[in-house]
C-alpha cells in the first residue's frame, strides 16, 4: 500500500510538470501546486578505492555533545512546522487541495535523496531552499578548506499520516506528532556522505562536524530549529 502511495505521488507531480496544472475553487483561489525541481546530476557518487589516504578536517563547531548543543524541542518545532507548512494530510487524494505548494526534490550536485520507506521527497519551497542553502554552504566550506566535491545525504521528508502510522508500527518511539507531516522538515544523514572525488578522502567524523557548524550557524541565525538524533544516525531540521 506505501509503494503505491509513493508511486500515485510521483505520478502525480510528473503529471503536474507537464501541464502546470492547479486546482482553484470558484474564489479562483489556489489550493495546491506541485512543483518538480529539474535534477542537476543523478549519477550515483564513484566507488572509493581500498587504502586511500583519509584527511581530516578542523571544524568551527562550539564545545559540547552534539545532542546537547542540537536539542530543540519536538513541541517547538511543531510551532514553526505548523506555520510554515502545510496541513498534514491523510493520504495522497488530500494533495489536491493543499493551501501551499510542494516542491518535489531530485538527487543533485549538492545531495542525494535516499530511497525513502515512510516518506516522499517533498517539501514546502521555503524548507527546500533552506535545504539547498545549507548543502550549498557544507560544499563550499568543504572546498575552502582545501577539500573537493562532497554532497549530503537526505534520509526523509514529507510523511502522511497514513506513513507515520507505519512507522510507528516498527518504531515505538515515533511519535504521531511529526514535523514532517507539514513538508516543513528533513533528515540529513551525519554517518553517511557522498564523496564525488575519490582522490581527496575526509573521514566522517570531520565531515559530521563541519556539516554540524554548517548547521549550527543556520539555527543561530533563526533560519531553522535541529535536533542530532543518535539512533537514526541524522540531523532533523526544521524551517523556521
Amino acid at each position: 500500500m506505501q509503494k503505491f502511495l509513493l508511486t500515485s505521488l510521483m505520478l502525480i507531480a510528473a503529471i503536474v510538470a507537464v501541464s502546470s496544472c492547479t486546482h482553484s475553487d470558484n474564489d479562483g483561489q489556489v489550493k495546491y501546486v506541485l512543483s518538480d525541481d529539474t535534477p542537476l546530476d543523478t549519477a550515483a557518487a564513484p566507488k572509493l578505492p581500498k587504502g586511500g589516504t583519509v584527511h581530516e578536517m578542523k571544524s568551527r563547531i562550539v564545545d559540547g555533545r552534539l545532542k546537547d548543543i542540537f536539542n530543540d524541542s519536538n513541541h517547538t518545532q511543531l510551532r514553526a512546522a505548523a506555520a510554515n507548512g502545510i496541513d498534514p494530510i491523510v493520504d495522497l487524494r488530500s494533495a489536491f487541495y493543499l493551501k501551499r505548494p510542494l516542491v518535489k526534490l531530485h538527487t543533485c550536485k549538492l545531495y542525494y535523496v535516499a530511497t525513502m520507506k515512510d516518506s516522499a521527497p517533498y517539501l514546502v519551497p521555503k524548507a527546500a531552499n533552506l535545504l539547498k542553502q545549507i548543502a550549498t554552504a557544507f560544499a563550499d566550506t568543504i572546498v575552502a578548506r582545501g577539500g573537493k566535491a562532497y554532497r549530503l545525504r537526505v534520509t526523509s521528508m514529507l510523511r502522511t499520516d497514513y506513513s507515520v502510522a507505519q512507522l510507528q508500527q516498527r518504531n515505538r518511539n515515533a511519535t504521531s506528532q511529526s514535523c514532517h507531516r507539514y513538508g516543513t522538515t528533513f533528515d540529513i544523514s551525519w554517518s553517511k556522505f557522498d564523496c564525488m572525488d575519490p582522490s581527496y578522502q575526509i573521514s566522517q567524523e570531520s565531515l559530521k562536524n563541519i556539516l554540524a557548524e554548517i548547521i549550527y550557524d543556520f539555527r543561530a541565525r533563526g533560519k531553522c530549529y535541529a535536533i542530532f538524533e543518535t539512533r537514526q544516525g541524522c540531523f532533523h531540521v526544521t524551517v523556521r
